[in-house]
């Protein structure tokens, strides 16, 4: 049996279910009887999606449970506590009924498993209700430790010298200490030590502030930023990150609509790895802006540049810090912008 504090979810039925804390719920009944965990298998457990009692109107909250997908997947903790259920007895085909714990077994579910750890707590309707509500309470005193305030203190542990100024050094060590965090989350910590450390990294990340810092301190030229108006050029100026130009694109369509001004964008990736490159994701930019002209095309019968891609931040060290890469794209784009409207 498993004892660690963090258990793979694949080996999950192996912990040892006697240092899974039990609740205590005297305060509600002194009949309230809570059993130690049990596995129970999902296939011999009644859920009631009308009868999550205390939460019935919250709508799934599916981006909790998305999170709580990325926490199983790094690992169960086996010092919080688990779910609960009902033993309805052998006579029904799925003996047990879940009584709280929807979104984690949601979140289970997802994840293709077949069972997890739960209280049987043998309580009646009334203690059942005042169970399930208090559970939702939060456990004081604890707050969830802020992305600013976990960067800071792994930047002093640079400087004591525990963990050394490295790109990839820093990334493993934060994976290891906070395994339950998202990896956009863990991405931004590190991001942050980086710049306070001046950390040497093989790709840069983009941010609003250190799009200011690049276009004062090195670029050679000038450019705006949030719509604002580039009076040099007589166009609206906007940045964005892979995955949000439609967003730009119809920000500029309303521009172009109200004062017939065109709009730039100059674009950046998010985290780079082995899958998703550098140069996957800038063609992933590029592909998104011909199919909304493209799309555009379609609907209102008229092939309109209002925004034009403005190039890409340099990202990749070997880069050049004084311009955008890649800056002449948009004549390359318009060809392959026309090229695909003909074939329509």
């Amino acid at each position: 049996m498993l004892r660690n504090t963090i258990v793979p979810l694949d080996q999950a039925d192996n912990i040892d279910p006697s240092i899974i804390p039990i609740p205590n719920y005297s305060h509600i009944s002194k009949n309230i009887k809570v059993g130690k965990p049990k596995w129970i298998e999902f296939n011999n457990m009644h859920i009631d999606d009308e009868g999550n009692v205390t939460r019935d109107n919250d709508g799934g909250y599916q981006s909790h449970i998305t999170d709580l997908e990325t926490s199983f997947t790094n690992g169960v903790r086996t010092n919080e506590e688990v779910g609960a259920v009902l033993d309805r007895g052998s006579g029904y085909p799925k003996r047990y009924q879940l009584k709280y714990s929807y979104h984690r077994t949601d979140a289970l579910l997802n994840l293709g498993r077949k069972g997890h750890w739960y209280y049987v707590i043998d309580a009646n309707d009334s203690e059942w209700l005042d169970i399930c509500s208090v559970e939702n309470e939060p456990k004081p005193p604890k707050l969830a430790n802020k992305e600013q305030e976990i960067a800071t203190i792994q930047a002093k542990q640079i400087d004591l010298g525990n963990l050394v100024n490295d790109e990839d050094k820093i990334k493993l060590r934060l994976k290891q200490i906070y395994p339950t965090r998202p990896k956009p989350s863990l991405d931004r910590i590190a991001q942050a030590i980086f710049e306070m450390k001046k950390t040497k990294v093989r790709f840069t990340y983009w941010t609003n502030p250190k799009i200011k810092r690049w276009r004062e301190d090195n670029y050679s030229g000038y450019f705006e930023i949030d719509g604002k108006l580039d009076t040099k050029v007589n166009m609206h100026g906007f940045t964005s990150k892979i995955g949000g130009l439609y967003r730009t694109f119809h920000r500029a369509r309303t521009k172009y609509a109200e004062a017939k001004r065109k709009s730039y964008v100059s674009c950046f990736t998010g985290q780079i790895t082995q899958t998703e490159t550098l140069q996957k994701q800038r063609q992933s930019i590029i592909d998104e802006y011909i199919e909304l002209r493209v799309t555009d095309y379609i609907v209102y019968g008229k092939n309109v540049c209002f925004l034009k891609l403005n190039g890409f931040f340099p990202q990749d060290k070997t880069e050049s810090k004084k311009t955008f890469f890649d800056s002449n794209i948009q004549t390359r784009v318009e060809k392959l912008v026309q090229k695909k409207i003909e074939s329509l």
